[in-house]
This record gives C-alpha cells, sequence and structure tokens, in this order.
C-alpha cells in the first residue's frame, strides 16, 4: 500500500473528488461541470497527478480538449483510497 500516495489523495477534497471523476476518461471541463468545480481547480489537480504519475494524458499534443485517464499505478491508488474511506459499515465517512 502505498500510504503516501493515499494521503496525497485524501488530504485535498478537490484531488479526491476529480480523482474519483477519472475511473474513465475524461477532458477537464467534463470534470468541472460534472463536480460544479472552476476549470482553474481542476487543471491544478490534473498537474498535481500527473506529476505523481496516477494520471495521463491520451492526447497529449492536442491543445485543447486533452482527455485524461488513470495510470495503472492510479487505479491501484484509487482502489486503496476507496478502501480507507470507506468505514467498517460500507458507509461513506
Amino acid at each position: 500500500m502505498e500510504w503516501d500516495l493515499n494521503a496525497f489523495i485524501i488530504r485535498s477534497g478537490y484531488r479526491k473528488k476529480v480523482f474519483f471523476e477519472l475511473s474513465k476518461p475524461q477532458r477537464p471541463s467534463q470534470i468541472a461541470k460534472t463536480l460544479d468545480l472552476r476549470i482553474t481547480h481542476v487543471t491544478r489537480v490534473l498537474r498535481e497527478l500527473k506529476q505523481k504519475n496516477l494520471i495521463k494524458c491520451l492526447n497529449p499534443k492536442e491543445s485543447f480538449g486533452r482527455f485524461y485517464e488513470l495510470t495503472p499505478k492510479g487505479e491501484n491508488v484509487l482502489k486503496e483510497v476507496k478502501k480507507l474511506t470507506q468505514s467498517y459499515d460500507g458507509k461513506r465517512l
């Protein structure tokens, strides 16, 4: 278990929301609209997640309309974070 990465995700509400939303490939604008967040918050979180190798851009040569998805490392961390954020009776904390 990667405790430092789990804590990195859980530590920020924005980061956690965006990270959970990336269970399927999405564009930043889609994420912002779905989560009702400012696009600047979403792009900052995506940059942080990319630096930690938790996500990757599927079309990096594009200036607009980039799609992001979880890396295998990101998928593992997502599973761990989901387990950590649930109480023993299955309710979200």
